[in-house]
This record gives structure tokens, sequence and C-alpha cells, in this order.
């Protein structure tokens, strides 16, 4: 009897704990469709952290791991150092006068497309330069990425707003 609760167990434990971390593989895009969004307001869409090195900058600023669009990224919640790939992948960002939102997948057991704010702020770090500089608002949203851009352009800040 022991022997079966054992193996049983043995078993469970098997399907539950999923492939082992070897098997998890590194992919270039999330696996899911990128919405076409319409706002209230007129923007400019940025594709690529490459056309925005003001974004990609803040996220290094903020010690935040981001592959840009089409890079491998690991979209698992489960650490693999061997592979020193990020866990998020830039997806797009849209500029309006006032602000930029910018959206990255962010994958594992609780995958889901982050939407965040930037605004031009001045740095008062000491040796930065007195020029506004684009910064994280601390604004942010998951869930529908069209959505969560329109409800941060009307003024939401996080998740108990909306």
């Amino acid at each position: 009897m022991r022997r079966n609760l054992s193996a049983t167990f043995a078993l469970a434990v098997s399907f539950c704990a999923g492939p082992p971390v070897s098997a998890q593989t590194e992919v270039t895009r999330p696996d899911m469709n990128i919405p076409e969004c319409y706002f209230s307001r007129p923007a400019a869409v940025i594709a690529s952290l490459k056309d925005a090195p003001d974004i990609a900058s803040e996220f290094k600023r903020l010690d935040l791991a981001v592959a840009d669009v089409g890079e491998p990224f690991v979209p698992y919640d489960v650490f693999d150092g061997s592979k020193n790939l990020p866990h998020r992948q830039f997806l797009r960002a849209y500029t309006f006068v006032d602000r930029t939102i910018g959206w990255y997948y962010h994958g594992g057991l609780g995958t889901h497309i982050h939407v965040f704010e930037l605004r031009k702020q001045i740095d008062f770090e000491p040796g930065a330069s007195r020029e506004p500089v684009l910064r994280v608002t601390g604004a942010s949203l998951s869930g529908p990425p069209c959505e969560a851009t329109q409800a941060l352009l009307d003024g939401v800040r996080g998740p108990n707003d909306w």
C-alpha cells in the first residue's frame, strides 16, 4: 500500500511540475496576436525599442530586462540561467502629445500584457542633464492592451481605479 501511494504521489508531482527547466526554450514572439487599436487622441506607433532608445534606456535604469520585438526571450516563470534571456518582450508603444504608453509581454503563470505610462521629466540625479527625459510614472495596468491604454489616457492610474 505504501509503495503504491509513493508511486501515485510521484506520478502526480510529475504531471504538476511540468517539463524540466532544460526543456524550456526561448521564443521570439508571444503566443498571441497584437491587436490594432484606435484611441480618443492621435498617436504615433513605436514598433521596436530600436526606434525608442529613451524607453530602452528607462528599462535599463530600472534594471528591467526586456527583449525587443523579434528577439529571443523566455516566456516562463522558471529561471533558466543558462540562457541568460529576459522573461519579457517589448510589443509596442504609442507616443501621444503629453505622454508615451508602452506595452510589454510578461510570460509565465500570470501571463499578461503590461501597459505602462512614461512622461518627460527633469532628472535630478547627480550628474544628470537638466533636459527632460522619459521616465516611467508608476501608472500601469494589465489586461486588454487597447482598453488599458485608453484607460491610462482617461486618467486611470492603476488597477484599483479601473
